[in-house]
């Protein structure tokens, strides 16, 4: 099973990555994110191994490996510098390649030995349908915050029985905006960040905040211990309608819409 919350680690780098992903773990992370695009696999493995501690580690093949034949490669790299993969993701679906042709890779790669699970991110409804066809796939890691709504892929993702992952669960800090966030972290005696990622947890959605910061690190972590009541959860998710998202790359994001 992935651990409920995470660390993500973009854009942390060098010794900066090394440090917050060792502090963190110290601090009680169990699962540590990360992807090839980061350029960070070498320092969050250094950050890893320094802390002793045996975690769940993330990690995702980009999508350009897929193209050029070494996406096995890549991921017997990623598995070095990060010591272990519990959990291999599609770094975005690769446009121009039959999706079962990298799914399929995906399996091979799994059954080599280079990671224990496999699973997708920023796959829409019907290619994240695609996948669950040809095997089991352990999380769909998405943008999902309080400023968009993502209940069709949720809708989808729960239909096949597929967790999704947040990134981006504070929004850039923009939810933090947001008065009944703010009014539910007064009642709670919480941070806002706190209250954002409670909100996405009650959904029974993995969330993966990043903080380079020692006591955001400690606040979001909490938040997997903060309740919401019934009425709070319901408040926060009606404020998930029209919202713009933070990453859409024209060059690699799917149709958003496609049913």
């Amino acid at each position: 099973m992935i651990p409920r919350i995470g660390l993500g680690t973009w854009p942390l780098q060098g010794d900066e990555a090394h440090r917050v992903v060792a502090e963190a773990i110290g601090l009680g992370y169990t699962h540590v994110d990360t992807a090839q695009m980061y350029g960070n696999e070498a320092a969050v493995g250094q950050g890893i191994r320094a802390s002793g501690q045996d975690v769940f580690v993330t990690t995702k093949v980009h999508h350009d490996r897929f193209a050029d034949g070494t996406a096995r490669e890549s991921a017997e790299r990623s598995r070095d510098a990060l010591g272990r993969i519990d959990l291999l993701l599609v770094h975005w679906p690769p446009r121009g390649l039959p999706l079962a042709r990298v799914i399929e890779e995906m399996v091979e790669i799994r059954a080599a030995g280079l990671c224990r699970l496999i699973g997708v991110s920023n796959f829409n409804r019907p290619q994240l349908r695609a996948a669950a066809a040809i095997t089991e796939i352990a999380t769909n890691q998405v943008e999902y915050h309080l400023l968009i709504d993502q209940s069709p892929l949720k809708a989808v993702a729960d239909e096949l029985g597929i967790p999704l992952t947040a990134y981006q669960p504070i929004a850039k800090g923009r939810v933090f905006d947001l008065p009944a966030v703010r009014e539910a972290a007064a009642r709670h005696g919480r941070t806002p960040a706190e209250v954002a990622i409670a909100w996405i947890l009650a959904q029974n959605v993995i969330a993966i905040p990043k903080s380079a910061r020692r006591e955001n690190l400690a606040a979001n972590l909490a938040a997997a211990d903060l309740t919401l009541a019934p009425e709070e959860v319901a408040t926060l998710t009606a404020l998930t309608r029209g919202h713009r998202r933070f990453v859409d790359p024209a060059d690699w994001a799917p149709d958003w819409d496609a049913a």
